[in-house]
């Protein structure tokens, strides 16, 4: 991306937070569950209060960010004002203010990791989606509502029969028609001057579209309540995602039947990308990023275990003096995504276990490729018993393990 395009891109963001500041919805005195934030949001975008509601709960399974993203939203919007203020909003009151301020205080400590961070931003991008491509949508005025009922709607010229009494009309009214209507130009109808003109006859209204089944905006919810409950009972992330992945999957199936869906593709593809990447990355504590290359001369400088979180562990352990009737040397090494390669004596008494969660072993002349494998040798050597021993234990996260003798 060049400089102009990046300045465009900032640009557009910036022109929609500044229109959505400028043009916020305000929150109703009446027909809000707590706070109104969802029938605010539903009246300015022209959307179902309750599908936004389905959208804040399910992001509050994701580390609070719904709940913290709806109290942001109780705080900044304002309120409508009382028909007798003369105003048509007002701030969010005071004690409203505290009571949000105490709430996103132990929230705003708690929804800083992986799932909270993602909630954070699919809420946010999704806010700027809406305003994005719906600021100008507005719903309908609810006409149970006083406001709703007007009286000021102009009314046309009514033709009384000869001989009946009616109301007098207004001063304004008071006047007669001199030119009689085009559809009567000798003026023989005198009762009709006052008639209006023909208009032209109106259309005749086009047959509503069928109601679209909304497969992809269920199907999406659904995926989202899954992963959030996964990321909720302590799931890792790849199994959580992988969870959300399947019920994408399970819309797409049922939206061949329905006619619809097709937008899951978009949203399956990047979920996929993500349970793979969490899925080869290795898990448990951080131990760091390494390229480790070992070559002892004596066993002191041997440590008891390598490990390395990614990267790469290789110990030439082929020129070390071993006695033949002493203690076995034992060491082990792990590592999270890379490889691990062990170079031993020829005629060593060697025992051996190479293990690997997916990847490749060789494991003296053993070999397997595939998922949880797991290799045990126990080999003398070319001399048989005698030459020293050696205990290893070598294990990859995704990777590969081999063992070779010198």
């Amino acid at each position: 991306m060049n400089e102009s395009s990046k300045s465009s891109a900032l640009g557009g963001i910036e022109d929609t937070a500044r229109d959505f500041w400028a043009t916020r919805p305000v929150r109703p005195r009446e027909g809000g569950k707590i706070g109104g934030v969802c029938v605010a949001l539903g009246r300015r975008y022209g959307v179902d209060p309750v599908l936004l509601r389905v959208a804040f709960a399910v992001g509050a399974f994701y580390g609070g960010a719904g709940l913290l993203l709806y109290l942001l939203g109780w705080l900044v919007l304002p309120k409508e004002a009382e028909a007798s203020d003369g105003r048509a909003h007002r701030p969010t009151s005071t004690p409203v203010v505290v009571f949000i301020l105490c709430m996103l205080l132990p929230l705003s400590f708690i929804v800083w990791d992986f799932a909270g961070l993602l909630g954070l931003l699919a809420g946010v991008t999704g806010l700027y989606l809406l305003h994005r491509h719906r600021s100008e949508k507005q719903a309908a005025v609810d006409t149970s509502s006083p406001q709703a009922t007007t009286t000021d709607a102009p009314t046309g010229h009514t033709w009384v029969y000869p001989g009946t009494r009616t109301a007098e009309p207004e001063p304004e009214e008071q006047f007669e028609r001199r030119d009689p209507p085009a559809w009567d130009p000798l003026g023989a109808a005198p009762f009709a001057w006052d008639l209006p003109e023909p208009g032209a006859p109106e259309p005749e209204p086009e047959p509503e579209p069928p109601v679209r089944r909304s497969v992809t905006l269920v199907t999406v919810g659904l995926a989202m309540l899954a992963g959030g409950v996964g990321f909720a009972v302590g799931m890792a992330p790849a199994a959580a995602l992988a969870t959300a992945l399947g019920v994408l999957g399970l819309g797409m199936v049922a939206g061949a039947f329905l006619r619809g869906g097709r937008g899951l593709i978009g949203f399956a593809v990047p979920v996929a990308v993500l349970a793979v990447a969490f899925s080869l990355l290795p898990t448990g504590p951080w131990r760091g990023v390494s390229d480790t290359v070992v070559e002892p001369t004596t066993v002191q400088e041997v440590r008891p275990s390598y490990e390395a979180s990614v990267g790469n562990i290789e110990l030439h352990l082929d020129g070390l003096p071993l006695s033949p009737d002493g203690a076995p040397l034992r060491t082990s090494a792990n590592v999270g995504l890379g490889n691990i390669s062990v170079y031993v004596p020829e005629n060593v008494d060697l025992q051996v276990t190479c293990s690997a969660d997916r990847g490749h072993v060789d494991c003296l002349g053993s070999e397997r490729g595939g998922r949880d494998l797991r290799e045990s040798a126990e080999d003398l050597g070319a001399d048989g018993p005698g030459g020293g021993r050696m205990n290893l234990e070598l294990e990859v996260g995704t990777g590969n393990v081999e063992v070779h003798r010198v």
